[in-house]
């Protein structure tokens, strides 16, 4: 995974010095700086600790000689890009892309004296090697860091030396370090080289190098956009579908890195919080789990997960008795693609699926089932190679229409050819319809049930497992008591040899304890019950005092544990849903369909009552204090309002293609009252398909220009949005506005009438 992290970090997120082979990167977070060990050879050390408006932040760097691979991408890569010179035209590169009138025009400019720069780039390289010019040497890396990597990525693909899923890596660390991640859309940023006053190549040739480079690796995006200082490269659509189809491939390797990085987080946390209580009596810990960098990582496996559940077909072929256990063959194809072809077996007792191939495919497919549901692992056999296989638990989990369909197809063949008995067949239909009873939340896996109200509990086999749940549920913010509650049940018990019990009673009744209030004796099943826990040491000592050994005259049962999340912790898990945490909103989604799939219509009532206070209350409410980077009060978010605005004109309520959302910020300072306006529309795209062409709407942009920084506070508070000068605000900071209450309903109405899409014959797309 180096060179992918090296190909995507160069051009996006660190400072190279190519005269000394010096790499520098920083960043507020730690998960992203432990990426960098790819880039170099140093060690990761704290830079600075500094505060801001979100509290103490901590500035992690590394500083070291750059590592072998980033060499290797450097000296190939310029290669190829001086072989390149003058050989493409980078017009072609934005001709299917998504660019007003305007800025095209301006990048037919940049493409037309795109390679006149780059040979003036280049012979100043050579000249500088000649003369042993390290200044200028490293002056010119902050423009080969993105051009070399992109030149090589390219080539390497076309060779065969980087695969598909290679380049989705390298695309997926650019996205981490500088994009953005959605639902509906993925945004790249592209900037300019750093603090240079008269540069040879600015943003717009590093943008239109970064065009071609996607057009080339087959990942050619939808938009490009304007920024204040940055150009975004944008994936929705079709395109979206293109890209997530590449991240299906990277699905394996970014389930390895999120779960290193968690294991990491989890010891981290544990150690920072023992050296802060230690050194300053502080009950505070360093939680990575909450930096942005791997909840943006979280965020690209979810869309992908998201993606493989919307868009895999499934097939099945007929019965096949010939052999020693009646089969059939299951096919999953995804963009059109079969990606396996699973056997599924009826053993006379459960269900058996296996898919037997190379590990890049038992990989792929075991990202593809877990999306889907069920938890698998790969392994390798030495008859057969890597193998995936399922049992009927693991089968039934999967919840895909075409899947559960292809088994109960499967199941009715059985039944047909009077190859299973009635009992068994309703038993495995049952299960099918039904699903698997479980959720997963912060790693545990929780048992739902229904009676009257709803039941979602975890029952750890050892007091290990329980402090290693409890330990996972807080790190989410949960708090034991209110969230979530820990009980004990049965309490311990003494199983004692029936060669030594009348010793062990003795030895009891010997040692100053009294039975039924320390202890209790069933004589039947030679059991002594310990009545309350502080008392369990007391009476395992006494026996051992009497010459008994634990293990062979006798053994202790511990208690069992149960973990149960009540309803105010359910109502948390909404909350953080509706702030956009995907694994809660997941949850949520998931517990529903267990709800609804097992126990019917009233356990998902008694759902939705549990949880509406929640989905009414909104998450802010005004009036909201507003304050400055150092953390002063500036300003208080007195009113929100909203219009519906349709020809220019407010109106009560409006639908369609003409019906625009205005939003009104009212906000006061010590010196007066203003107001902010930001006003959502919608915006039309054309596309042919065969015959037809397909008219759709999303949500347009919309812009406003925040002249002061107190207006810049404003717009950070209710969206994150923060810089001064021409903002564009999108689909997340109108989800950011929906968590106020006078703005949810209004906005969600707006949406719910969004433009339905059109088809229509013969007419030309735009």
């Amino acid at each position: 995974m180096a060179k992918n992290v090296a190909i995507g970090a160069l051009p996006t997120d660190v400072v190279l010095y190519p005269g000394i082979k010096y790499v520098e990167g920083s960043t507020s977070y730690l998960s992203q700086a432990l990426t960098y060990w790819a880039l170099a050879e140093g060690r990761i050390s704290l830079g600075e600790v500094y505060p801001s408006v979100e509290g103490l932040k901590v500035r992690w760097r590394i500083q070291s000689n750059y590592s072998e691979i980033v060499d290797e991408i450097l000296k190939k890569g310029y290669t190829v890009f001086d072989n390149l010179k003058g050989n493409i035209n980078l017009k072609t590169a934005f001709t299917d892309v998504e660019i007003s009138d305007e800025l095209k025009i301006a990048f037919e400019k940049v493409a037309e004296e795109f390679w006149e720069r780059a040979h003036q780039l280049l012979k100043q390289w050579e000249e500088a090697e000649k003369s042993g010019n390290v200044n200028l040497l490293n002056k010119l890396g902050k423009y080969l860091r993105v051009l070399l990597p992109l030149a090589y990525a390219v080539e390497a693909y076309k060779r065969g030396e980087l695969s598909r899923e290679d380049i989705a890596l390298a695309v997926i660390f650019a996205v981490l370090y500088d994009g953005s991640i959605s639902k509906g859309e993925i945004r790249l940023y592209v900037g300019g080289p750093e603090k240079e006053e008269e540069p040879i190549m600015t943003h717009d040739h590093f943008t239109a190098f970064w065009l071609w480079a996607l057009k080339e690796l087959g990942l050619k995006p939808s938009a490009l956009y304007p920024g204040r200082n940055e150009f975004h490269i944008v994936f929705r659509g079709d395109e979206m579908d293109n890209l997530m189809n590449a991240f299906t491939l990277a699905l394996p390797k970014l389930y390895e890195l999120s779960n290193a990085l968690t294991e990491f987080a989890d010891a981290f946390r544990i150690a920072s919080g023992e050296v802060v209580r230690s050194k300053f009596g502080v009950d505070w810990a360093y939680d990575v789990k909450e930096e942005s960098f791997l909840k943006k990582l979280n965020k690209i496996i979810a869309i992908t997960e998201d993606y493989i559940r919307n868009n895999v077909t499934v097939d099945k072929r007929p019965l096949d008795t010939s052999g020693q256990r009646p089969k059939a063959v299951i096919r999953l194809k995804l963009g059109g693609e079969v990606v396996a072809r699973i056997n599924m077996y009826w053993t006379d007792k459960v269900l058996h699926a296996q898919f037997a191939g190379s590990r890049e495919k038992a990989e792929r497919l075991a990202s593809i089932l877990r999306a889907l549901g069920s938890e698998t692992k790969t392994k390798h056999t030495r008859r057969i190679g890597w193998v995936v296989w399922l049992t009927t638990d693991g089968i039934i989990a999967i919840r895909h229409d075409g899947w559960l369909k292809a088994v109960k197809s499967f199941v009715d063949e059985l039944k047909d050819k009077k190859l299973i008995s009635e009992d068994r067949y309703k038993q495995l239909v049952r299960d099918i319809e039904a699903g698997p009873n479980t959720v997963k939340f912060a790693g545990v896996e929780f048992s739902v049930n229904y009676d009257n109200k709803v039941l979602v509990s975890y029952n750890p086999r050892n007091e290990i497992s329980k402090n290693t749940a409890v330990d996972a549920l807080r790190a989410r913010g949960l708090k034991e008591g209110v969230h979530f509650t820990v009980t004990e049940r049965g309490g311990y018990e003494i199983r004692v040899a029936d060669k030594s019990y009348a010793k062990a009673v003795g030895a009891l009744a010997q040692s100053g304890l009294r039975e039924k209030e320390h202890y209790a004796v069933d004589g039947k099943k030679h059991v002594i019950y310990v009545k309350k826990k502080n008392h369990k040491d007391a009476i395992i000592n006494a026996l051992k005092a009497a010459g008994l050994e634990e293990g062979k005259d006798f053994a202790v049962k511990g208690v069992r544990y149960v973990i149960r999340i009540t309803y105010e912790g359910l109502r948390e898990i909404q909350r953080m849903a509706l702030n956009g945490d995907l694994e809660a909103e997941k949850f949520i989604r998931e517990l529903d369909g267990v709800l609804r799939r097992r126990h019917g219509d009233d356990a998902v009532k008694k759902l939705i009552e549990v949880l509406t206070p929640v989905r009414e209350e909104g998450a802010l409410e005004i009036p909201l204090p507003v304050y400055d980077e150092k953390g002063n009060l500036i300003a208080r978010i007195v009113d929100l309002r909203y219009e519906f605005v349709k020809d220019d004109q407010s109106v009560d309520q409006c639908a369609g293609e003409d019906c625009r959302l205005r939003i009104i910020v009212e906000y006061e300072t010590q010196e007066e009252k203003r107001q902010l306006k930001m006003e959502w529309s919608w915006a039309k795209r054309q596309k042919k398909r065969s015959e037809k062409t397909v008219t759709y709407y999303y949500e347009k942009r919309a812009m406003v220009y925040l002249k002061n920084e107190v207006e810049v506070a404003v717009l950070k508070t209710l969206t994150g949005k923060a810089k001064k000068g021409k903002v564009y605000l999108f689909t997340n900071e109108l989800n950011a506005l929906r968590r106020f209450k006078p703005l949810k309903d209004a906005i969600d109405q707006w949406r719910e009438e969004k433009p339905a899409a059109q088809h229509t014959q013969g007419q030309k797309a735009n």
